[in-house]
């Protein structure tokens, strides 16, 4: 039961006294501040507590569930604690808190030796008194902590009030005085009212005044306590506005409502405002046509293309049913104008091709832009005949097309090599056209170009980036293979850019984010196909709409040199302006070497937008980070910053990847980070590969093969099996699995002849590396004849570019973690805010739990509940994917780095793309042979960077 700790509250008074004996059990509860560090991030001194003093009093703890006691050695003070749910024994409570299960801390003084107690000390019983060595407790001193993880401004007082609303709810009146009235008593307490980021932390270097008066600066003493830092009374501050603008551009809330403009009245509720100063976090917008951000908008994500899609066609289908008002602008990296995307009712349109051929008869608007991959060198040399030639100009290319083409099993790209040098030179020295066969190879969107391009009404272009290599000053264009490549081609730079508007008789919505107009995107959270990839976009209704149509627009005027219909006086009027996020567009463009007449014309100075504010949203981080990113080898501006926040940051910081960074050399850039990152934040980093279930085997190669039984009992310590039939078993290497316990068949064994069976060497458990970096499943004995199953652990692939931060700021695009993404290649992203910080409807905070949900192969209902708290979360990184997880250590991929494997984990979609990877690796090859540095090449071809990275 949870019932009042004591019954008279007169002594009672607020404390700001610094706790430094928090017990490790509660420690964890705030996570620390840095690796090994036992104390915690947040300490009891950022959050209020009730002072009880001068008088004498039995202590009656409140519950007789799960709680805890500890005492320092040799000391007489004591500590309980319980999460309010375990301790009333009311389970269903903890799915019925909507802020989460707070923490209930007493510390007290007792002279009482009980320091051997490990768990409920003796005699708790309902209502009785807390009793140690056999004898109650009477304090001298008692402190009272209410610690809420999840909402970690909420001081002890508002905690109580929560968990008193919440009793009242359910009709739960336990104990006398009740939980209820025990808080009521304290209602003419003079608490604080602190002012908070939007992490938790006390806000400290800013101004805050009342309405009309003079600023007063919160310092790191005030603790974000404004009575402090102002010199009045609670009382006195009362009935006033306070204003925590700082004469900048705040987002502020109290009391779960947003005071955009800083000014927020205070009642005798009000215990804490959130507040951030735009300014803080979204960086100066460098182009001259956008906003630094605009208010008033309303951002809808969605995970996965399926998802997207539906929405993307809702809207779409009824632009076409508004005739000459309806309007359909794409730009993307990778353009599939004759797929459906997604299942489609009856008269609905889900092919790209139908939308644009029925828009432009019902008169209305269909416009496409899509990159130019291949920029050939006027004049090039067409006759390619050494291997060096060949293996240059793949490579070259190999980084920019790896996200149109990459196949869903990415763990084993390296075990192409072994059939790659016969399918690769097969075709190019077979060749006579090998500029063709390039443009066959890279040129992916120019058959839909010209499918859209050739309907009436309808117009469609390629763009390219006219960046060269003199505009990357950490390119280095010596050495025979460069020359080659060079000799071809001066062009490494691309669009990248995924922006989608729609214009209907309703309005005009945006969409932005990671996903293409690709059958590669038709994936759910639930990943039960084998191919497409994880990604994560956005909608934006409101001012940003218009941000969004302006980028579009300033590269089709470039390209096509005519005007959109959204660009007439008055087409954007009447945007919807009642939102709840804080939007900036941000966008990279490249820029040139000085003096070269290059440049695009809306961006000649070029535009690191992007990458400005990521670093100070990453700056501003105190409780949590979350990144996906589909290369993670980013410049060291950010590499350094990720680094740089352990310091400042309570909680974890979550990282998803794909298996590989798909791009040549960038697997050790990537592992360099991680292990600096490791160094830097201890336990708390998760770097984690997303893995699916056991998949069965399902290629024609193997379709008559993988249905084996024992042939031979194993036992526990043995690394050989004998399998049967015979004509079944695959070629080695493979995975199986017999009775749960997953292994590796290596070889066939040597000398061994059967007609009935076959013997095989395996790795099993230790050498498996499914868990972590040394383990698998369990060895265990299995007779015959058990079942064993071939099949894989495919890899799903995340191509998402997200930041999460605080659940007060959500960056959601198409720029990558590299130099391309924050120097090179045009970019958009979206960077939103909630007026409201992290509190109330969220949905940057929902994002986080559904993405977290989906990774750990969580229920929704479980996940809204066990990850609301991010740090409380943590641990759940840490869980088998056997047991439903499907994010796995990165060191658990299995053999991603072998080179003799086959095509154990890979499922190759087409012959193309086959073709590609088999391609990529010759290339790697090559480039050893002719004696180059891969830094080199990966600078020059595979991940440029422009003027706007100071060499």
């Amino acid at each position: 039961m949870l019932v009042s700790p004591i019954a008279d509250v007169s002594a009672l008074a607020w404390s700001h006294t610094t706790v430094s004996d928090l017990p490790p059990g509660l420690s964890r509860l705030a996570p620390p501040s840095g690796p090994g560090i036992g104390t915690p991030a947040r300490p009891a001194s950022e959050h209020p507590a009730l002072l009880g003093s001068g008088f004498t009093t039995t202590l009656r703890f409140p519950g007789s569930g799960r709680w805890r006691h500890a005492q320092a050695s040799g000391s007489t003070v004591h500590w309980l604690w319980g999460s309010a749910a375990d301790v009333l024994r009311f389970g269903t409570l903890r799915t019925r808190l909507p802020l989460g299960n707070p923490v209930v801390a007493l510390r007290f003084t007792d002279a009482t030796d009980a320091s051997a107690e490990q768990g409920d000390p003796q005699g708790v019983k309902g209502q009785g008194p807390v009793m140690l060595a056999g004898n109650p407790v009477t304090v001298m001193q008692l402190r009272l902590f209410a610690l809420m993880p999840a909402a970690p401004g909420m001081d002890t007082l508002s905690v109580l009030r929560y968990l008193a609303a919440a009793f009242d709810a359910e009709g739960l009146t336990f104990g006398t005085p009740t939980w209820q009235e025990f808080v009521a008593t304290m209602a003419g307490l003079a608490a604080p009212l602190r002012v908070l980021e939007p992490g938790g932390s006390p806000a400290t270097g800013r101004s805050i005044a009342i309405a009309g008066g003079a600023p007063m600066p919160l310092t790191a003493a005030h603790l974000g306590d404004a009575v402090a830092a102002l010199g009045m009374t609670r009382a006195g501050l009362t009935g006033t506005t306070l204003d925590v603008s700082a004469g900048a551009s705040p987002i502020a809330s109290a009391d779960g409502v947003a005071h955009p403009d800083g000014r927020v009245p205070v009642t005798a509720a009000t215990s804490t405002i959130s507040v951030a100063s735009v300014e803080d976090w979204l960086s100066p917008q460098q182009s001259a046509a956008l906003s630094r951000f605009t208010r008033g908008n309303t951002v809808r994500p969605f995970v996965d293309g399926v998802a997207t899609y539906a929405d993307l066609f809702a809207q779409v289908n009824r632009a076409v049913t508004a005739g000459a008002e309806g309007s359909f602008y794409v730009t993307g990296y990778s353009l599939q104008h004759d797929v459906v995307l997604g299942p489609a009712a009856a008269g609905t349109r889900r092919r790209v091709v139908d939308v644009a051929t029925d828009m432009a008869a019902a008169g209305g608007e269909a416009r496409f832009l899509a990159l130019e991959m291949l920029q050939l060198n006027p004049g090039w040399v067409r006759d390619v005949q050494t291997a060096a030639q060949v293996t240059a100009i793949l490579l070259s290319q190999a980084g920019l097309v790896a996200t149109a083409l990459q196949p869903d099993d990415t763990l084993n790209k390296i075990s192409f090599l072994l059939h790659a040098e016969f399918l690769a030179g097969l075709v190019f020295y077979g060749s006579t056209d090998p500029e063709g066969l390039l443009e066959k190879l890279f040129e992916l969107n120019k058959g839909a170009i010209q499918a859209l391009g050739a309907i009436s009404g309808v117009e469609a272009y390629l763009d390219p980036v006219d960046a060269e290599v003199g505009d990357n000053p950490r390119a280095v264009t010596t050495g025979a293979l460069a020359s080659v490549v060079l000799g071809a081609t001066r062009k490494f730079s691309v669009f990248h850019q995924k922006i989608q508007v729609v214009r209907t008789d309703e309005g005009v919505h945006a969409y932005c984010g990671g996903i293409d107009l690709n059958a590669d995107r038709l994936q759910t959270p639930g990943h039960g196909s084998r191919s497409p990839f994880h990604d994560v976009h956005a909608r934006v209704d409101g001012p940003a709409t218009a941000e969004l149509v302006k980028t579009f627009a300033e590269r089709w005027q470039h390209v096509a040199g005519t005007t959109l219909r959204l660009e007439a006086p008055g087409a954007l009027d009447g945007l919807p302006t009642g939102g709840s996020d804080v939007v900036q567009v941000a966008r990279t463009y490249y820029r040139p070497l000085a003096g070269s007449g290059r440049g695009l014309p809306y961006a000649p100075a070029g535009e690191s937008t992007i990458l400005e504010t990521m670093l100070a949203a990453i700056g501003r981080a105190r409780r949590y980070l979350y990144l996906e990113d589909q290369y993670l080898t980013p410049p060291p501006a950010f590499a350094d910053a990720l680094v740089a926040a352990a310091a400042h940051v309570s909680g974890p910081l979550i990282i998803a990847i794909p298996a590989s960074p798909d791009q040549p050399f960038g697997m050790p850039r990537r592992q360099a980070l991680i292990d600096d990152l490791r160094a830097a934040w201890g336990d708390r980093v998760k770097v984690g590969i997303l893995r699916r279930k056991f998949s069965h085997t399902s290629t024609s190669r193997e379709s008559s093969s993988g249905r084996l039984w024992l042939a031979a009992p194993v036992t526990a310590g043995t690394n050989m099996i004998e399998v049967a039939p015979p004509e079944r078993v695959p070629a080695t290497p493979f995975w199986l699995t017999i009775d749960g316990e997953v292994m590796r068949a290596t070889h066939r064994v040597a000398g061994f002849t059967s007609p009935t069976s076959v013997r095989l060497d395996v790795e099993r458990w230790e050498d498996t590396r499914l868990f972590d970096a040394a383990s698998g499943t369990p060895r265990a004995e299995h007779n015959v004849p058990a079942a064993v199953s071939v099949g894989s652990f495919p890899s799903i692939y995340v191509h998402a570019k997200m930041l999460l931060v605080d659940d007060a700021f959500a960056a959601i695009g198409s720029a990558n973690s590299n130099r391309r993404g924050y120097y090179s290649d045009g970019e958009c992203n979206v960077f939103a805010m909630r007026e409201q910080v992290a509190d109330g409807d969220n949905w940057i905070r929902d994002l986080r739990i559904a993405l977290w949900a989906e990774h750990l192969g969580l229920a929704p209902e479980y996940a809204a509940v066990a990850l609301r708290d991010p740090a409380a979360g943590l641990a759940l990184f840490d869980r088998k994917f056997t047991v439903g997880s499907r994010f796995t250590t990165f060191e658990a991929q299995p053999y991603a780095t072998e080179l003799a494997l086959s095509a154990e984990l890979t499922d190759k979609t087409s012959a193309l793309t086959s073709l590609l990877w088999d391609a990529t690796f010759i290339a790697s090859i090559g480039v050893e042979i002719a004696g180059l540095q891969s830094g080199d090449l990966f600078a020059t071809f595979i991940d440029p960077s422009s003027w706007l990275e100071a060499p």
